[in-house]
Formats: C-alpha cells, sequence, structure tokens
C-alpha cells in the first residue's frame, strides 16, 4: 500500500468518525428528545438543498425519499411528545 493510498483511507475513516462525532455532539445537546430534533433538522436541510438545486444526496436515499423517510420520523416523535399518555413505548422519547 503506498503512501497516497494509506492517506486516502485515513481520510475515509475520519470522515466517518467525524460524522459520528456531529451525532453525538447532537445526542449530547438534545439528549432524549434527540430523534425529534435530528429528524426534524434533517427535513430543513434536505428542503433547503432541494430550493438550491441540489438534486443528488449523499445518503442511503434519493430524493425526495429521504426527505419523505425523516419527515415521518419527525412526526412520529412529535405525536410521541404531544401524546404523553402513550409513553412507555420503546422507541419513544418520554421515559415516564
Amino acid at each position: 500500500m503506498s503512501e497516497y493510498d494509506r492517506q486516502t483511507a485515513g481520510r475515509r475513516y475520519e470522515g466517518w468518525a467525524f460524522t459520528f462525532c456531529k451525532a453525538a455532539l447532537l445526542v449530547l445537546i438534545f439528549q432524549r428528545f434527540s430523534l425529534l430534533a435530528l429528524s426534524a433538522l434533517s427535513v430543513i436541510f434536505y428542503v433547503v438543498a432541494a430550493l438550491y438545486g441540489v438534486k443528488q444526496y449523499r445518503c442511503w436515499a434519493k430524493p425526495p425519499w429521504v426527505t419523505l423517510f425523516w419527515a415521518g420520523i419527525f412526526a412520529w416523535q412529535l405525536y410521541a411528545v404531544l401524546h404523553p399518555q402513550h409513553a412507555g413505548h420503546p422507541w419513544s422519547p418520554l421515559p415516564w
């Protein structure tokens, strides 16, 4: 393996680490409401990117499916927050 190949692989791993670092920081900030907040931010930024003309996303799904998926997750989490009688569900953001 050449030095260039080694550096390229190292940058790829650092990119993955940076992605998880960003996610972990946001979970630390938002704590139990992290899925609600992160899904909302995802939808907002994908919509803004689309308004600016971006047609390809670096994600597991293509537009508009990824935006619709995160909008559904956001709606589900918002429902859980607004209806605390459903707390106790394994994926509910409310522990009580």
